[in-house]
């Protein structure tokens, strides 16, 4: 099967610094693929290339057989890419559900991207659909500035969804989270991934091992192994660097 994603010795320099270094990666449709590595290993900076949010020093990145290297954030992102960062990006002020309804709105060319979801009951429909998917459908007429830390991540989560992405990046998303949220977060990541390809930056070994496909290992900006869970589970040099030489 061709890949959906493909990066090509894809590098990144800050000054004198190989934040990414010749990373060629690829992923395959309804593939579940986690990038692990330690702090400084260029996860983020490698998810901000993809996305177009920052440019590369050299090397392609390639979806759907297209060149996007070159092409700004919102065109990657109409294009069928969409992310859920750690840190989180939602409309505190608007209602949890207007905040889905908006995500999915900006797919709607001929909308006024503000106007009231009841004018349009079909978006609200899609938008009510995402939230009980991500179980928060409970929460719909809320402030979204008063949900809790992992209820903004879920969140977060439906307004990627809501673009309609065939790509789905995840940046840590149970990042803070308590044993009960990660489960819940776990829980909606494979069930997303019944229908969707996704790219999962994640630092919990257990929710790493559960969840991936295959998982790749960065170290230093490169790429250090990838492979199934158990071949990296086996893989003495990265449980030398990142696993501090445990079995996980």
């Amino acid at each position: 099967m061709e890949a959906l994603l493909k990066t090509i010795n894809l590098t990144k320099n800050f000054g004198g610094l190989s934040a990414v270094s010749n990373v060629s990666f690829s992923i395959r449709k309804g593939d579940l693929q986690t990038i692990i590595g330690p702090n400084g290993a260029g996860k983020s900076t490698f998810f901000k290339l993809i996305t177009g949010e920052i440019k590369p020093s050299s090397g392609q990145v390639l979806f759907l057989d297209q060149d996007i290297t070159s092409l700004p954030q919102t065109k990657v992102s109409h294009l069928g890419i969409a992310v859920a960062y750690q840190i989180t990006n939602i409309f505190p002020m608007l209602t949890v559900l207007e905040n889905v309804r908006v995500a999915a709105q900006s797919r709607k060319t001929t909308f006024n991207l503000w106007s009231k979801a009841l004018n349009h009951k079909a978006l609200a429909e899609e938008s009510l659909a995402i939230l009980e998917l991500i179980g928060l459908a409970d929460f719909q007429g809320d402030t979204a500035a008063n949900l809790s830390h992992g209820d903004r991540k879920r969140l977060e989560i439906g307004i990627a969804l809501a673009t309609k992405p065939k790509l789905l990046l995840l940046d840590e998303p149970t990042a803070g989270l308590s044993p009960h949220e990660t489960r819940q977060t776990i829980e909606l990541i494979k069930k997303i991934a019944e229908g969707l390809t996704i790219v999962l930056v994640e630092h919990k070994m257990k929710v790493v091992m559960e969840v991936s496909n295959t998982i790749t290992v960065l170290h230093y900006g490169k790429l250090l192994a990838q492979g199934t869970p158990d071949d990296i589970r086996n893989n003495e040099e990265v449980r030398r660097v990142y696993l501090g030489g445990v079995k996980c």
